[in-house]
């Protein structure tokens, strides 16, 4: 059904790259071009994050796949969540994660822009991995302060106090967790968001994220 409804809605709506804008193929998630363009992390989910076991992530944030993170956010870049939980799945399969959950964005935003980008991302890698997803863990506090505004080191002191469970929760004692967030660029959120969920009982949490922001030595940090 879902490919059929692709069809029909390329009739109306063609379809396009949510990377360059390019028109592709109705059954197409990306054209070639950027495909090619993309560029693996390599070694950046080697960097430790606290309260994370392991941070998995697919792309570097630049280039082709930033364009297709800030189509993500603008309200028209599905494609590119489905494209990245996709390649995601390769490398989680077998993780032994029980459950998956996702970094919890704020109501007003979620409204306006009619999804969570890193809700959608995770729907789509749990259809990939047959796992169960539960959205309802945690929940963000509203402020107007937005974090890439904040320094690496006030996100991380941000971070913490914007995070928490949600009452009555579901039992997760002693369950392994897969996090998503569509972007890793400090860390600082994918830590908060895992520290709550061990505090809440989870025995381990994995973080993963579509993309991640590459660190070169010397150069200035790019805040996201």
């Amino acid at each position: 059904m879902g490919k059929v409804y692709d069809y029909i809605a390329d009739i109306f709506m063609p379809n396009r790259c949510p990377c360059c804008g390019r028109f592709i193929k109705w059954d197409e998630l990306i054209c070639g071009s950027c495909e090619n363009e993309l560029k693996p992390c390599e070694g950046s989910s080697s960097k430790a994050l606290e309260s994370c076991s392991a941070v998995v992530c697919v792309f570097r944030y630049e280039g082709p796949a930033k364009q297709g993170i800030y189509s993500l956010k603008d309200g028209c870049g599905a494609n590119f969540a489905r494209y990245g939980a996709a390649k995601l799945a390769e490398l989680l399969r077998g993780c032994g994660a029980e459950l998956m959950t996702c970094v919890p964005m704020a109501k007003r935003k979620k409204a306006e822009r009619g999804y969570d980008q890193a809700e959608l991302t995770a729907r789509y890698l749990a259809e990939k991995l047959g796992l169960p997803c539960d959205f309802s863990l945690l929940k963000r506090r509203s402020t107007s302060l937005e974090q890439h505004d904040l320094s690496a080191a006030e996100r991380a002191e941000f971070a913490k106090t914007l995070y928490s469970a949600v009452p009555k929760h579901r039992d997760i004692s002693g369950r392994k967790l897969l996090l998503i967030d569509d972007v890793c660029t400090t860390g600082a959120t994918l830590s908060s968001c895992a520290g709550c969920l061990l505090e809440m009982g989870a025995e381990e949490v994995i973080g993963a994220a579509i993309c991640r922001t590459v660190y070169d030595p010397g150069k200035k940090e790019e805040q996201t």
